[in-house]
């Protein structure tokens, strides 16, 4: 039997990366091939899912799918262990450093050499593959040949619950890691002028798991909520389970991405799964995932958005409006048939 043998830098349920390789495992292992997941480093609660990176053994007609993010001790242990086996990028971009380097030296190195060693290791793949036509591009700017485009796969099997029709403050929601190029920091300054300049009570909920490179980037966000006066305001969330992360969708009103760099972002398609209006800055490949639906800013004029987020609390029309074209890109999405692709791609036949 085939096997195919999945690596990351790091793996932790929940994490977008993460979630993509395991239900690429699973969709390998439903069509009867094995799928192992390997990691350099591996949350607690995932060692029975992933194994650590120098478990592998290679056997002969092995796949090799590594996905790229950060620099790792993964890419050169596949080049010094693994010569003769089939090996395929899965590109999910890197994150510029420039934007760690006043939290956290280290990260901003990894996050460097993994641009970096792009350049180096642009010929020893035997397949390219990236999740966005953003991330294709920057590839194929690289040097990179006969990039494909592997969307992601994303889990959407969990039902909105019901809205508190009761409920009179207007939720505003943001998903994604506290981190400097998400910019949770500008939600906190769009909430100071929504609530010195705007009749409107709201909420806004971030949520999203802190590293331990990341405590600094958080207390700068803790200090601007003190110091803007918006602790009634904003609730920072930590890292939320499925059935946590489900409530906090089904109450939102609003999805609010003021983040500069996306490889995908997978919380907008989320949030057209639970029906959530979306604004969102036009960051990396944002524009591409909402493709025409949403509502996306490409300034950061802080007065015209929070008017824009007044006018979606108190404008049904222009909300349905919005909903219907997230559908309609929703449903787009829904079509695309990535295990098909990867199958005809490394021509791979059920078992």
């Amino acid at each position: 039997m085939r096997r195919i043998v999945q690596f990351s830098a790091g793996f932790n349920e929940g994490d977008a990366i993460s979630n993509y390789m395991l239900i690429l495992k699973n969709r390998i292992q439903e069509s009867g091939l094995d799928c192992e997941i390997y990691s350099q480093n591996i949350g607690i609660d995932d060692k029975k899912i992933c194994r650590k990176y120098t478990h592998y053994k290679p056997r002969a007609g092995d796949c090799i799918l590594y996905h790229h993010s950060i620099h790792s001790k993964i890419l050169d242990f596949i080049k010094d262990q693994c010569k003769s086996i089939y090996k395929v990028l899965v590109y999910h971009n890197v994150t510029p450093y420039e934007y760690m380097l006043p939290y956290d030296l280290t990260l901003s190195y990894y996050l460097k050499k993994g641009r970096e060693e792009l350049v180096e290791y642009k010929t020893f793949f035997d397949k390219n593959f990236a999740v966005s036509n953003f991330n294709k591009k920057e590839l194929e700017d690289l040097g990179f040949r006969d990039v494909k485009f592997l969307p992601l796969i994303i889990s959407l099997d969990d039902q909105p619950l019901p809205k508190n029709i009761q409920e009179e403050t207007f939720q505003i929601l943001f998903v994604g890691r506290i981190a400097p190029n998400k910019k949770q920091s500008d939600l906190v300054r769009l909430a100071k002028i929504l609530k010195d300049y705007f009749p409107l009570k709201f909420r806004i909920s971030m949520v999203g798991k802190t590293s331990r490179e990341m405590k600094l980037y958080k207390e700068e966000i803790e200090n601007l909520i003190n110091y803007f006066s918006v602790e009634n305001e904003i609730d920072l969330l930590d890292f939320l389970d499925r059935d946590e992360l489900k409530a906090v969708y089904s109450r939102s009103d609003l999805f609010l991405c003021m983040s500069e760099h996306e490889g995908f972002c997978v919380p907008l398609i989320e949030a057209m799964h639970f029906g959530i209006p979306i604004m969102a800055y036009a960051g990396g490949a944002i524009p591409e995932t909402l493709d025409g639906s949403g509502i996306l800013f490409r300034e950061k004029k802080f007065d015209l958005i929070a008017a824009m987020v007044f006018k979606l609390a108190t404008d049904t029309m222009l909300r349905n409006r919005i909903l219907q074209g997230q559908s309609e890109r929703l449903d787009a999405f829904k079509r695309t048939d990535t295990f098909r692709i990867l199958k005809t791609e490394l021509g791979l036949k059920d078992n």
